[in-house]
């Protein structure tokens, strides 16, 4: 019998991470509707977010982090963004819940797998902009560069996105990613969620439970690392910020909770300072 409680593919985090956006919409004033994650991320999603250690702070993580970068989003298409490009998308539905204009092309990439679920969940759905799905492995390096080329000739001005994605991959790995986006001059824009921690550490718990998914991507200085690659931040939304904005404080989860409300409310805030989520534009030359 399958273990709906197992992550035993990066894959899996996409259902862990589309519970809790489910949870968000049944609230009674949700910071965003996110309608169909329940839909998508079915019993898999519950059962995983049950087993790993530490809901209440992912879940509260999730909800910052996904309203900061449809803030991001909103602010940034009126500037002539005609294409989306959403590396691992996962589960994610912004093409059905955002406000986007009708002649924006969405394109989502991710595993082959996962794309094929959301094409059936998702076919009696229809997205506002025009969307397109395709499946491939990020790590094929000659397929991936032939789709940033191929929507990079066809678009004027392509925003990138990579939400809960870089963490799974190597400080190599991502410096290809970098390097290769930057080499298309209609890819102008780069949304990332960021870690600026001096040194990750995992909660108790995780390591064992993300064996199949592991953290690899460390940078001490998170926006030095890009910019050595051709990308600058232009505007960063720190944790802190987006929790205060939308009025939802850090959860009382046990010990850290308590620990965050004990310390300096200066020292605390910085602490939440370190993450966020970060607009790169790309440097010219």
């Amino acid at each position: 019998m399958i273990d709906d409680s197992s992550v035993t593919h990066v894959t899996d985090t996409a259902f862990w991470v589309a519970h809790f956006r489910a949870k968000e919409a049944r609230r009674p004033a949700p910071v965003f509707r996110d309608s169909l994650a329940s839909l998508l991320c079915g019993n898999r999603g519950r059962q995983i977010a049950r087993s790993i250690p530490r809901a209440a702070m992912v879940e509260w993580g999730t909800v910052v982090r996904t309203s900061a970068i449809d803030q991001l989003i909103d602010e940034l298409l009126p500037s002539g963004v005609d294409t989306v490009l959403n590396l691992g998308a996962g589960l994610d539905t912004r093409p059905y819940r955002m406000n986007l204009p009708a002649e924006l092309r969405w394109i989502e990439v991710d595993f082959p797998k996962l794309v094929e679920l959301k094409n059936a969940k998702l076919a009696e759905h229809k997205p506002v902009c025009r969307l397109e799905r395709i499946g491939m492995d990020l790590l094929d390096r000659p397929s991936r560069n032939e789709i940033f080329a191929r929507f990079g000739a066809a678009s004027k001005n392509v925003l990138v996105i990579t939400e809960g994605f870089i963490s799974y991959f190597s400080n190599y790995e991502i410096s290809n990613l970098a390097g290769d986006l930057r080499a298309i001059p209609s890819i102008r824009s780069w949304i990332q969620d960021f870690d600026n921690s001096p040194k990750r550490r995992l909660p108790s718990g995780w390591a064992k439970k993300l064996q199949a998914a592991p953290f690899l991507f460390e940078a001490t200085d998170w926006f030095g690392f890009f910019e050595k690659y051709g990308w600058k931040a232009l505007k960063t939304i720190t944790t802190a910020e987006e929790s205060k904005r939308i009025g939802r404080p850090y959860p009382w989860d046990l010990p850290y909770g308590l620990l965050l409300r004990a310390l300096p409310k200066e020292m605390s805030q910085r602490i939440l300072s370190l993450s966020g989520v970060v607009l790169m534009q790309r440097l010219p030359g």
